[in-house]
């Protein structure tokens, strides 16, 4: 047991690594490719709700999209039914990174798993889906 919680924590910075080497060119950090990922599925996202499925709390997710903003790869508007809430929408230059950064972050999935099994994916998924269903129960 004492050997699990090493490992994540080494896993986790050796992935980053990698993101943060491949992304450097493109001057986007994971936080910010996280959020592109999410516009890039659903785009004009409340800023509370990308705060909410990237679990970070809202100075986090405000200081990545202020940054992000700077960069023009996004943009605030308003949400028309509630003038209080802010959206958060794709320029033309943050879609049209997708398929760079998507191919860039596929390399660093294949390098990760890419000779596992189909089954040894399956339980992978599994056994990372446990852990945060346990974490996420005892908030």
């Amino acid at each position: 047991m004492d050997r699990i919680g090493p490992m994540m924590g080494k896993i986790h910075r050796a992935i980053r690594k990698e993101l943060d080497n491949k992304f450097k060119r493109f001057g986007i950090t994971p936080p910010q490719f996280e959020v592109l990922v999410l516009l890039w599925a659903e785009d004009g996202l409340l800023l509370s709700e990308l705060g909410r499925k990237l679990s970070r709390d809202g100075p986090t997710i405000t200081g990545v999209v202020d940054r992000m903003e700077k960069k023009q790869l996004v943009k605030r508007t308003r949400d028309e039914r509630d003038r209080r809430a802010i959206k958060i929408v794709l320029t033309l230059k943050g879609v049209r990174l997708k398929g760079k950064l998507t191919t860039l972050r596929n390399e660093i999935i294949d390098k990760t798993i890419g000779n596992f099994t189909r089954n040894e994916l399956e339980q992978l998924e599994y056994l990372l889906t446990k852990i945060w269903d346990n974490l996420q129960n005892t908030q």
